[in-house]
Protein backbone atom coordinates (compact mmCIF):
# COMPACT_ATOMS: atom_id res chain seq x y z
CA UNK A 1 0.00 0.00 0.00
CA UNK A 2 1.02 3.26 -0.73
CA UNK A 3 0.33 6.17 2.01
CA UNK A 4 1.45 9.83 1.26
CA UNK A 5 1.16 13.29 2.46
CA UNK A 6 2.23 16.87 1.20
CA UNK A 7 5.06 18.67 2.65
CA UNK A 8 6.02 22.71 2.33
CA UNK A 9 9.44 21.46 0.18
CA UNK A 10 11.54 23.34 2.98
CA UNK A 11 10.46 21.27 5.51
CA UNK A 12 12.24 18.10 3.13
CA UNK A 13 15.44 20.07 2.12
CA UNK A 14 17.39 19.29 5.40
CA UNK A 15 16.65 15.38 5.23
CA UNK A 16 17.90 15.07 1.93
CA UNK A 17 21.72 15.25 0.25
CA UNK A 18 22.72 18.84 -1.16
CA UNK A 19 23.33 17.10 -4.64
CA UNK A 20 19.43 15.82 -4.56
CA UNK A 21 17.02 18.11 -5.92
CA UNK A 22 13.42 17.85 -4.10
CA UNK A 23 11.17 16.94 -6.99
CA UNK A 24 7.91 18.80 -5.93
CA UNK A 25 4.09 18.40 -7.65
CA UNK A 26 1.98 21.39 -7.82
CA UNK A 27 4.63 22.74 -5.52
CA UNK A 28 4.83 19.95 -2.70
CA UNK A 29 6.94 18.04 -1.87
CA UNK A 30 5.82 14.55 -0.58
CA UNK A 31 6.94 11.89 1.53
CA UNK A 32 5.43 8.10 1.34
CA UNK A 33 4.66 5.33 3.58
CA UNK A 34 4.88 1.77 2.12
CA UNK A 35 4.07 -1.27 4.21
CA UNK A 36 4.37 -4.55 1.39
CA UNK A 37 5.78 -7.87 1.90
CA UNK A 38 9.14 -8.89 -0.11
CA UNK A 39 8.56 -12.50 -1.48
CA UNK A 40 11.08 -14.58 -4.37
CA UNK A 41 13.92 -12.22 -3.14
CA UNK A 42 17.39 -13.30 -4.64
CA UNK A 43 20.44 -12.56 -6.64
CA UNK A 44 20.56 -12.21 -10.35
CA UNK A 45 21.09 -15.90 -11.45
CA UNK A 46 20.97 -17.65 -8.08
CA UNK A 47 18.35 -19.31 -6.29
CA UNK A 48 16.21 -18.47 -3.49
CA UNK A 49 17.42 -18.94 0.12
CA UNK A 50 14.42 -20.30 1.98
CA UNK A 51 14.25 -18.41 5.04
CA UNK A 52 15.51 -15.23 4.01
CA UNK A 53 13.93 -15.00 0.77
CA UNK A 54 10.61 -13.72 1.96
CA UNK A 55 9.86 -10.62 4.89
CA UNK A 56 8.15 -7.70 5.33
CA UNK A 57 8.93 -4.69 5.09
CA UNK A 58 7.94 -0.33 5.81
CA UNK A 59 9.32 2.54 3.82
CA UNK A 60 9.28 5.70 4.06
CA UNK A 61 10.46 8.08 1.33
CA UNK A 62 10.57 11.24 -0.69
CA UNK A 63 10.88 12.05 -4.33
CA UNK A 64 14.01 13.71 -5.66
CA UNK A 65 15.77 13.88 -8.99
CA UNK A 66 19.61 14.28 -9.92
CA UNK A 67 20.38 16.16 -13.50
CA UNK A 68 17.54 15.29 -14.73
CA UNK A 69 16.96 11.74 -13.53
CA UNK A 70 14.19 11.51 -10.91
CA UNK A 71 14.24 8.34 -8.42
CA UNK A 72 13.17 7.70 -4.78
CA UNK A 73 14.94 9.07 -1.82
CA UNK A 74 14.20 6.77 1.46
CA UNK A 75 14.58 8.51 5.17
CA UNK A 76 14.44 4.82 6.44
CA UNK A 77 13.58 0.80 5.64
CA UNK A 78 12.25 -1.37 8.34
CA UNK A 79 12.35 -5.09 7.95
CA UNK A 80 11.20 -8.34 9.39
CA UNK A 81 14.24 -10.06 9.13
CA UNK A 82 17.89 -9.14 10.38
CA UNK A 83 19.83 -10.39 7.79
CA UNK A 84 18.24 -8.82 4.81
CA UNK A 85 18.51 -5.78 6.45
CA UNK A 86 22.01 -6.36 7.24
CA UNK A 87 22.88 -7.28 3.46
CA UNK A 88 21.07 -4.27 2.02
CA UNK A 89 23.20 -1.82 4.40
CA UNK A 90 26.26 -3.48 3.39
CA UNK A 91 25.81 -4.01 -0.33
CA UNK A 92 23.06 -0.74 -0.74
CA UNK A 93 23.63 1.31 2.23
CA UNK A 94 20.08 1.95 2.48
CA UNK A 95 19.00 2.55 6.64
CA UNK A 96 17.28 -0.61 7.21
CA UNK A 97 16.30 -1.61 10.53
CA UNK A 98 15.28 -4.80 12.34
CA UNK A 99 11.07 -4.37 13.61
CA UNK A 100 8.65 -6.09 14.78
CA UNK A 101 5.87 -6.72 12.02
CA UNK A 102 2.87 -8.37 11.32
CA UNK A 103 1.07 -8.80 8.18
CA UNK A 104 -2.79 -10.62 7.53
CA UNK A 105 -5.39 -10.76 5.12
CA UNK A 106 -9.09 -11.94 5.89
CA UNK A 107 -11.31 -11.73 3.29
CA UNK A 108 -10.14 -8.71 1.41
CA UNK A 109 -9.34 -6.95 4.78
CA UNK A 110 -5.84 -6.02 5.19
CA UNK A 111 -3.64 -5.32 8.69
CA UNK A 112 -0.15 -4.61 9.30
CA UNK A 113 1.41 -3.17 12.22
CA UNK A 114 5.11 -2.82 12.40
CA UNK A 115 7.75 -1.69 15.70
CA UNK A 116 11.43 -0.67 15.16
CA UNK A 117 13.62 -2.44 17.73
CA UNK A 118 14.94 0.56 20.65
CA UNK A 119 13.05 2.95 18.52
CA UNK A 120 9.89 4.99 19.37
CA UNK A 121 9.35 4.50 15.27
CA UNK A 122 6.00 3.00 15.06
CA UNK A 123 3.36 2.14 12.14
CA UNK A 124 -0.28 0.57 12.18
CA UNK A 125 -3.18 0.31 9.41
CA UNK A 126 -6.06 -1.53 8.26
CA UNK A 127 -7.53 -1.24 5.04
CA UNK A 128 -9.90 -2.82 1.95
CA UNK A 129 -8.61 -2.43 -1.91
CA UNK A 130 -11.28 -1.07 -3.59
CA UNK A 131 -12.06 -0.38 -7.26
CA UNK A 132 -9.37 -0.97 -9.92
CA UNK A 133 -7.86 2.59 -11.18
CA UNK A 134 -7.56 3.32 -14.83
CA UNK A 135 -3.68 3.66 -16.01
CA UNK A 136 -2.40 6.99 -14.02
CA UNK A 137 -1.50 9.76 -17.11
CA UNK A 138 2.43 10.57 -17.44
CA UNK A 139 1.31 14.17 -15.75
CA UNK A 140 -0.94 12.93 -13.25
CA UNK A 141 -0.11 13.17 -8.97
CA UNK A 142 -0.56 8.99 -9.27
CA UNK A 143 2.64 8.53 -11.93
CA UNK A 144 4.56 11.14 -9.88
CA UNK A 145 4.38 9.12 -6.79
CA UNK A 146 5.00 5.28 -8.20
CA UNK A 147 6.36 5.10 -11.28
CA UNK A 148 9.89 5.67 -10.40
CA UNK A 149 12.93 3.94 -11.98
CA UNK A 150 15.95 5.10 -9.64
CA UNK A 151 16.54 5.40 -6.10
CA UNK A 152 19.76 7.68 -4.82
CA UNK A 153 21.54 7.22 -1.60
CA UNK A 154 24.35 9.11 -0.29
CA UNK A 155 27.62 7.37 0.52
CA UNK A 156 30.21 9.15 2.31
CA UNK A 157 30.00 12.33 0.05
CA UNK A 158 29.31 11.04 -3.34
CA UNK A 159 25.96 10.23 -4.36
CA UNK A 160 24.92 6.61 -6.05
CA UNK A 161 22.38 5.59 -8.17
CA UNK A 162 20.43 2.33 -8.22
CA UNK A 163 18.59 1.87 -11.33
CA UNK A 164 15.08 0.00 -11.02
CA UNK A 165 13.34 -2.14 -13.36
CA UNK A 166 9.51 -2.69 -13.17
CA UNK A 167 6.22 -2.80 -15.37
CA UNK A 168 3.86 0.11 -14.41
CA UNK A 169 2.33 -0.54 -11.24
CA UNK A 170 -1.43 -1.20 -11.47
CA UNK A 171 -3.09 0.68 -8.78
CA UNK A 172 -6.45 0.24 -7.07
CA UNK A 173 -8.31 2.54 -4.77
CA UNK A 174 -7.10 1.78 -0.83
CA UNK A 175 -9.94 2.06 1.36
CA UNK A 176 -8.00 2.95 4.51
CA UNK A 177 -10.19 2.47 7.79
CA UNK A 178 -7.25 3.15 10.71
CA UNK A 179 -4.17 4.07 10.70
CA UNK A 180 -1.28 4.90 13.02
CA UNK A 181 2.24 6.42 12.59
CA UNK A 182 5.09 7.80 14.12
CA UNK A 183 7.48 6.60 10.87
CA UNK A 184 7.90 10.54 9.97
CA UNK A 185 8.09 12.44 13.37
CA UNK A 186 10.83 10.15 14.08
CA UNK A 187 12.45 11.96 11.12
CA UNK A 188 12.29 15.20 13.18
CA UNK A 189 9.31 16.35 10.91
CA UNK A 190 5.73 17.01 12.08
CA UNK A 191 3.54 13.60 11.25
CA UNK A 192 0.59 14.99 9.48
CA UNK A 193 -3.20 14.76 10.70
CA UNK A 194 -4.51 14.92 7.89
CA UNK A 195 -5.97 11.23 5.88
CA UNK A 196 -3.29 10.41 3.49
CA UNK A 197 -3.70 9.56 -0.38
CA UNK A 198 -4.01 5.85 -0.46
CA UNK A 199 -3.37 3.25 -3.13
CA UNK A 200 -2.95 -0.30 -3.63
CA UNK A 201 -1.01 -2.92 -5.34
CA UNK A 202 -1.49 -6.90 -5.56
CA UNK A 203 1.89 -7.51 -6.71
CA UNK A 204 4.90 -6.38 -9.24
CA UNK A 205 8.13 -7.86 -9.82
CA UNK A 206 11.14 -5.59 -8.98
CA UNK A 207 14.73 -5.77 -10.52
CA UNK A 208 17.11 -3.70 -8.75
CA UNK A 209 21.40 -2.93 -9.97
CA UNK A 210 24.40 -2.20 -7.96
CA UNK A 211 25.07 1.40 -7.09
CA UNK A 212 26.89 3.35 -9.02
CA UNK A 213 28.33 7.06 -8.51
CA UNK A 214 26.77 9.37 -9.97
CA UNK A 215 29.23 11.75 -11.84
CA UNK A 216 28.66 15.78 -12.24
Amino acid sequence: MFLHWAFDPMDIRPLVPPELEIDVFADRAWVGVTPFRMTGVRLHSLPEIPGLNTFLELNVRTYVHHQGVPGVYFFSLDASRLVPTVAARMFYFLPYFKADMEFTENDGEFRFSSRRLNSHARFEAHWRSGQRLRDPSVDSLAFFLVERYALFVGIGKQVHMVRIYHHPWILDEAIVSSWESTVISTLGISQPGEAPLAHFSRFLNVEAWEPLPVRA
